[in-house]
Protein backbone atom coordinates (compact mmCIF):
# COMPACT_ATOMS: atom_id res chain seq x y z
CA UNK A 1 0.00 0.00 0.00
CA UNK A 2 1.35 3.41 -0.98
CA UNK A 3 1.32 6.16 1.60
CA UNK A 4 0.54 9.77 0.68
CA UNK A 5 4.12 10.99 0.47
CA UNK A 6 5.41 7.86 -1.26
CA UNK A 7 2.61 8.31 -3.80
CA UNK A 8 3.65 11.90 -4.51
CA UNK A 9 7.33 10.99 -4.73
CA UNK A 10 6.75 8.05 -7.09
CA UNK A 11 4.22 9.52 -9.53
CA UNK A 12 4.26 13.32 -9.31
CA UNK A 13 7.62 14.61 -8.04
CA UNK A 14 10.38 15.63 -10.41
CA UNK A 15 8.16 17.57 -12.82
CA UNK A 16 8.60 20.94 -11.09
CA UNK A 17 11.43 22.49 -13.07
CA UNK A 18 10.78 25.33 -15.45
CA UNK A 19 11.39 28.96 -16.15
CA UNK A 20 10.41 31.07 -13.17
CA UNK A 21 10.20 28.21 -10.64
CA UNK A 22 12.23 29.10 -7.56
CA UNK A 23 10.80 26.30 -5.40
CA UNK A 24 8.44 23.58 -6.57
CA UNK A 25 7.18 20.41 -4.86
CA UNK A 26 8.30 19.72 -1.31
CA UNK A 27 7.38 22.72 0.87
CA UNK A 28 4.17 24.36 2.09
CA UNK A 29 4.04 26.63 -0.94
CA UNK A 30 5.69 26.88 -4.34
CA UNK A 31 7.72 30.01 -5.07
CA UNK A 32 7.73 31.69 -8.47
CA UNK A 33 9.67 34.47 -10.11
CA UNK A 34 7.59 36.43 -12.60
CA UNK A 35 8.16 39.66 -14.48
CA UNK A 36 4.92 39.35 -16.47
CA UNK A 37 1.42 39.42 -14.89
CA UNK A 38 0.03 35.97 -14.11
CA UNK A 39 -3.31 34.49 -15.16
CA UNK A 40 -4.73 31.89 -12.76
CA UNK A 41 -7.58 29.43 -13.17
CA UNK A 42 -8.85 26.30 -11.44
CA UNK A 43 -11.16 23.48 -12.46
CA UNK A 44 -12.44 20.30 -10.83
CA UNK A 45 -13.44 16.99 -12.40
CA UNK A 46 -15.72 14.85 -10.23
CA UNK A 47 -16.60 11.25 -11.03
CA UNK A 48 -20.28 11.01 -11.88
CA UNK A 49 -20.59 14.72 -12.72
CA UNK A 50 -17.77 15.30 -15.22
CA UNK A 51 -16.87 11.78 -16.27
CA UNK A 52 -18.32 8.29 -16.08
CA UNK A 53 -17.06 5.75 -13.56
CA UNK A 54 -14.38 3.58 -15.13
CA UNK A 55 -13.02 6.29 -17.43
CA UNK A 56 -9.44 5.55 -18.45
CA UNK A 57 -6.95 7.09 -16.04
CA UNK A 58 -4.62 8.38 -18.77
CA UNK A 59 -7.58 10.12 -20.44
CA UNK A 60 -8.46 11.74 -17.11
CA UNK A 61 -4.89 12.93 -16.60
CA UNK A 62 -4.80 14.63 -20.00
CA UNK A 63 -8.29 16.14 -19.73
CA UNK A 64 -7.84 17.46 -16.19
CA UNK A 65 -4.96 19.63 -17.37
CA UNK A 66 -6.49 20.36 -20.80
CA UNK A 67 -9.61 22.04 -19.42
CA UNK A 68 -7.44 24.41 -17.41
CA UNK A 69 -5.20 25.15 -20.39
CA UNK A 70 -8.39 25.98 -22.27
CA UNK A 71 -9.18 28.68 -19.71
CA UNK A 72 -5.68 30.12 -20.06
CA UNK A 73 -6.03 30.07 -23.84
CA UNK A 74 -9.32 31.97 -23.59
CA UNK A 75 -7.37 34.85 -22.00
CA UNK A 76 -4.42 34.65 -24.38
CA UNK A 77 -2.09 33.42 -21.63
CA UNK A 78 0.93 31.16 -22.04
CA UNK A 79 0.61 28.05 -19.81
CA UNK A 80 3.47 27.88 -17.28
CA UNK A 81 2.70 26.00 -14.06
CA UNK A 82 0.01 23.96 -12.35
CA UNK A 83 -0.96 22.51 -8.97
CA UNK A 84 -2.78 19.21 -8.55
CA UNK A 85 -5.23 18.22 -5.83
CA UNK A 86 -6.11 14.56 -6.16
CA UNK A 87 -8.74 12.76 -4.08
CA UNK A 88 -8.71 8.97 -4.47
CA UNK A 89 -10.84 6.17 -3.03
CA UNK A 90 -7.62 4.12 -2.91
CA UNK A 91 -4.06 4.43 -4.21
CA UNK A 92 -3.91 1.88 -7.03
CA UNK A 93 -0.47 1.81 -8.64
CA UNK A 94 -1.71 0.97 -12.15
CA UNK A 95 -4.26 3.80 -12.07
CA UNK A 96 -1.74 6.33 -10.77
CA UNK A 97 0.85 5.33 -13.36
CA UNK A 98 -1.65 5.75 -16.20
CA UNK A 99 -3.04 9.01 -14.81
CA UNK A 100 0.45 10.49 -14.50
CA UNK A 101 1.28 9.33 -18.04
CA UNK A 102 -1.65 11.25 -19.52
CA UNK A 103 -1.14 14.28 -17.30
CA UNK A 104 2.54 14.73 -18.03
CA UNK A 105 2.21 13.98 -21.74
CA UNK A 106 0.22 17.20 -22.07
CA UNK A 107 2.36 19.04 -19.51
CA UNK A 108 5.48 18.29 -21.56
CA UNK A 109 3.76 19.38 -24.76
CA UNK A 110 2.86 22.74 -23.17
CA UNK A 111 6.12 22.98 -21.16
CA UNK A 112 4.21 23.25 -17.88
CA UNK A 113 5.73 22.46 -14.48
CA UNK A 114 3.82 20.76 -11.65
CA UNK A 115 4.80 22.90 -8.67
CA UNK A 116 2.69 21.47 -5.84
CA UNK A 117 -0.68 20.19 -4.72
CA UNK A 118 -2.36 17.79 -2.35
CA UNK A 119 -3.60 14.22 -2.08
CA UNK A 120 -6.40 12.86 0.09
CA UNK A 121 -8.72 9.87 0.39
CA UNK A 122 -12.33 10.04 -0.73
CA UNK A 123 -14.55 9.86 -3.84
CA UNK A 124 -12.53 10.36 -7.03
CA UNK A 125 -12.03 14.06 -7.70
CA UNK A 126 -9.30 15.90 -9.61
CA UNK A 127 -8.66 19.62 -9.15
CA UNK A 128 -5.99 21.52 -11.04
CA UNK A 129 -4.98 25.14 -10.64
CA UNK A 130 -3.15 26.40 -13.71
CA UNK A 131 -1.02 29.51 -13.98
CA UNK A 132 -0.01 31.32 -17.12
CA UNK A 133 1.88 34.45 -18.05
CA UNK A 134 0.14 37.18 -19.95
CA UNK A 135 0.95 40.43 -21.74
CA UNK A 136 -1.29 43.17 -20.30
CA UNK A 137 -1.74 44.88 -23.66
CA UNK A 138 -2.70 41.58 -25.33
CA UNK A 139 -5.43 40.05 -23.18
CA UNK A 140 -8.57 38.37 -24.48
CA UNK A 141 -11.59 39.47 -22.42
CA UNK A 142 -15.29 38.71 -22.44
CA UNK A 143 -16.23 42.39 -22.32
CA UNK A 144 -14.50 43.51 -25.52
CA UNK A 145 -16.98 42.45 -28.23
CA UNK A 146 -18.25 45.26 -30.48
CA UNK A 147 -21.36 45.47 -32.71
CA UNK A 148 -20.33 44.50 -36.21
CA UNK A 149 -17.71 41.97 -35.06
CA UNK A 150 -17.74 38.54 -36.66
CA UNK A 151 -18.25 35.56 -34.33
CA UNK A 152 -15.92 32.58 -34.81
CA UNK A 153 -15.24 29.19 -33.27
CA UNK A 154 -12.22 26.93 -33.60
CA UNK A 155 -12.46 23.24 -34.39
CA UNK A 156 -15.81 21.45 -34.38
CA UNK A 157 -18.72 21.26 -31.97
CA UNK A 158 -21.00 18.64 -30.48
CA UNK A 159 -18.73 15.60 -30.29
CA UNK A 160 -18.54 15.66 -26.49
CA UNK A 161 -22.31 16.11 -26.23
CA UNK A 162 -22.86 13.12 -28.51
CA UNK A 163 -20.49 11.03 -26.39
CA UNK A 164 -22.40 11.94 -23.23
CA UNK A 165 -25.77 11.10 -24.81
CA UNK A 166 -24.43 7.70 -25.79
CA UNK A 167 -22.77 7.16 -22.41
CA UNK A 168 -26.03 7.93 -20.62
CA UNK A 169 -27.90 5.48 -22.82
CA UNK A 170 -29.96 8.10 -24.66
CA UNK A 171 -28.88 6.65 -28.01
CA UNK A 172 -27.08 3.54 -29.16
CA UNK A 173 -23.86 3.97 -31.15
CA UNK A 174 -21.51 1.36 -32.54
CA UNK A 175 -18.58 0.55 -30.28
CA UNK A 176 -16.18 1.94 -32.90
CA UNK A 177 -17.90 5.32 -33.02
CA UNK A 178 -18.40 5.45 -29.26
CA UNK A 179 -14.70 4.78 -28.66
CA UNK A 180 -13.73 7.46 -31.19
CA UNK A 181 -15.93 10.04 -29.44
CA UNK A 182 -14.63 8.83 -26.07
CA UNK A 183 -11.04 9.58 -27.09
CA UNK A 184 -11.96 12.92 -28.70
CA UNK A 185 -13.79 14.05 -25.56
CA UNK A 186 -10.79 13.48 -23.29
CA UNK A 187 -7.70 13.97 -25.46
CA UNK A 188 -8.58 17.58 -26.16
CA UNK A 189 -6.33 19.67 -28.43
CA UNK A 190 -4.68 22.73 -26.92
CA UNK A 191 -5.61 26.09 -28.45
CA UNK A 192 -3.12 27.99 -26.28
CA UNK A 193 -0.56 28.77 -28.99
CA UNK A 194 -3.24 29.81 -31.45
CA UNK A 195 -4.86 32.05 -28.83
CA UNK A 196 -1.57 33.81 -28.02
CA UNK A 197 -1.10 34.65 -31.69
CA UNK A 198 -4.76 35.63 -31.93
CA UNK A 199 -4.24 38.40 -29.35
CA UNK A 200 -2.47 40.42 -32.06
CA UNK A 201 -5.75 40.92 -33.92
CA UNK A 202 -8.49 40.06 -31.39
CA UNK A 203 -9.59 41.32 -27.96
CA UNK A 204 -12.55 39.11 -27.02
CA UNK A 205 -12.74 35.35 -26.43
CA UNK A 206 -14.10 32.62 -24.16
CA UNK A 207 -13.69 28.85 -24.14
CA UNK A 208 -16.71 26.65 -24.78
CA UNK A 209 -17.18 24.58 -21.66
CA UNK A 210 -20.88 24.79 -20.74
CA UNK A 211 -22.21 24.93 -24.29
CA UNK A 212 -22.00 27.45 -27.11
CA UNK A 213 -25.28 29.13 -26.15
CA UNK A 214 -24.32 29.78 -22.54
CA UNK A 215 -20.79 30.90 -23.29
CA UNK A 216 -21.91 33.30 -26.02
CA UNK A 217 -24.39 34.74 -23.53
CA UNK A 218 -21.45 35.43 -21.18
CA UNK A 219 -19.77 37.51 -23.89
CA UNK A 220 -22.98 39.37 -24.70
CA UNK A 221 -23.73 40.12 -21.06
CA UNK A 222 -20.22 41.34 -20.25
CA UNK A 223 -19.87 43.34 -23.50
CA UNK A 224 -23.45 44.70 -23.38
CA UNK A 225 -24.17 43.58 -26.93
CA UNK A 226 -26.50 41.28 -28.80
CA UNK A 227 -25.67 38.44 -31.18
CA UNK A 228 -27.05 36.67 -34.21
CA UNK A 229 -25.92 33.13 -35.01
CA UNK A 230 -26.50 31.35 -38.31
CA UNK A 231 -26.98 27.79 -37.13
CA UNK A 232 -26.46 26.12 -40.50
CA UNK A 233 -22.89 27.49 -40.35
CA UNK A 234 -21.99 25.65 -37.13
CA UNK A 235 -18.98 23.35 -37.67
CA UNK A 236 -20.50 20.12 -36.42
CA UNK A 237 -18.23 17.27 -35.42
CA UNK A 238 -17.69 15.05 -38.51
CA UNK A 239 -19.30 12.14 -36.66
CA UNK A 240 -22.67 13.85 -37.05
CA UNK A 241 -22.53 13.18 -40.79
CA UNK A 242 -22.22 9.41 -40.36
CA UNK A 243 -25.32 7.41 -41.38
CA UNK A 244 -25.65 5.77 -37.97
CA UNK A 245 -25.95 9.23 -36.37
CA UNK A 246 -28.19 10.82 -39.00
CA UNK A 247 -30.58 7.87 -38.61
CA UNK A 248 -30.80 8.51 -34.86
CA UNK A 249 -30.78 12.30 -34.70
CA UNK A 250 -32.60 14.81 -36.87
CA UNK A 251 -30.77 17.81 -38.26
CA UNK A 252 -32.31 19.97 -35.53
CA UNK A 253 -31.23 17.50 -32.82
CA UNK A 254 -27.66 17.47 -34.14
CA UNK A 255 -27.53 21.27 -34.06
CA UNK A 256 -29.09 21.24 -30.58
CA UNK A 257 -26.31 18.94 -29.35
CA UNK A 258 -23.70 21.38 -30.67
CA UNK A 259 -25.45 24.35 -29.04
CA UNK A 260 -26.07 22.88 -25.60
CA UNK A 261 -23.89 19.78 -25.27
CA UNK A 262 -20.89 21.56 -23.76
CA UNK A 263 -17.38 20.29 -23.00
CA UNK A 264 -16.03 21.04 -26.48
CA UNK A 265 -13.30 23.31 -25.05
CA UNK A 266 -12.90 25.17 -28.31
CA UNK A 267 -12.40 28.93 -28.53
CA UNK A 268 -15.33 31.24 -29.22
CA UNK A 269 -14.12 34.71 -30.22
CA UNK A 270 -15.18 37.91 -31.93
CA UNK A 271 -13.19 39.77 -34.54
CA UNK A 272 -13.48 42.98 -36.54
CA UNK A 273 -14.25 42.24 -40.22
CA UNK A 274 -11.08 44.10 -41.21
CA UNK A 275 -9.06 41.27 -39.60
CA UNK A 276 -10.59 38.41 -41.59
CA UNK A 277 -7.59 37.95 -43.90
CA UNK A 278 -5.16 38.04 -40.96
CA UNK A 279 -7.23 35.41 -39.15
CA UNK A 280 -7.27 33.08 -42.13
CA UNK A 281 -3.52 33.43 -42.49
CA UNK A 282 -3.00 32.59 -38.81
CA UNK A 283 -5.41 29.66 -38.91
CA UNK A 284 -3.66 28.25 -41.97
CA UNK A 285 -0.20 28.69 -40.48
CA UNK A 286 -1.08 26.92 -37.22
CA UNK A 287 -3.48 24.46 -38.88
CA UNK A 288 -6.39 25.38 -36.60
CA UNK A 289 -9.83 25.28 -38.26
CA UNK A 290 -11.88 28.45 -37.72
CA UNK A 291 -15.49 29.06 -38.78
CA UNK A 292 -17.55 32.24 -38.84
CA UNK A 293 -20.91 31.46 -37.24
CA UNK A 294 -22.51 34.85 -36.71
CA UNK A 295 -22.29 38.55 -35.94
CA UNK A 296 -22.25 40.72 -32.83
CA UNK A 297 -25.18 43.13 -32.89
CA UNK A 298 -26.30 46.11 -30.76
CA UNK A 299 -27.77 45.18 -27.38
CA UNK A 300 -31.21 46.35 -28.52
CA UNK A 301 -31.27 43.66 -31.23
CA UNK A 302 -31.17 40.90 -28.63
CA UNK A 303 -29.92 37.33 -28.86
CA UNK A 304 -31.07 35.60 -32.05
CA UNK A 305 -30.32 32.16 -33.45
CA UNK A 306 -31.38 31.69 -37.07
CA UNK A 307 -31.82 28.43 -38.99
CA UNK A 308 -32.71 28.67 -42.66
CA UNK A 309 -33.83 32.23 -42.09
CA UNK A 310 -36.18 31.39 -39.21
CA UNK A 311 -35.60 32.47 -35.62
CA UNK A 312 -35.21 29.58 -33.18
CA UNK A 313 -36.56 29.31 -29.64
CA UNK A 314 -33.70 29.10 -27.13
CA UNK A 315 -33.55 27.20 -23.88
CA UNK A 316 -31.27 27.69 -20.85
CA UNK A 317 -27.72 26.37 -21.05
CA UNK A 318 -26.10 23.94 -18.62
CA UNK A 319 -25.43 24.97 -15.00
CA UNK A 320 -24.27 22.81 -12.10
CA UNK A 321 -26.89 24.23 -9.71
Amino acid sequence: MLGEFALIAKYFAGHDTGKGVRLGVGDDCALLHSKAPLALTTDTLVEGSHFFAGTRADFLGWRALAVNISDLAAMGAKPRYFLLSLTLPEAKKAWLKAFAKGLFALARQEKMALIGGNTSKGPLSITITAIGSIKPQRVLLRNAAKPGDDIYVTGSLGGAGLYVKAGQGELKLSSELFNELYAQSFLLPSRARFARKLTRICNCAIDISDGLTGDLRHICRESKVGAQLILENLPLNPCFALPEVTELLSREARIDTALYGGCDYELLFTLAPAQRAALQQLACKLQVPVTKIGTITPLSDGFNFMLDGRRQILRPSFEHF
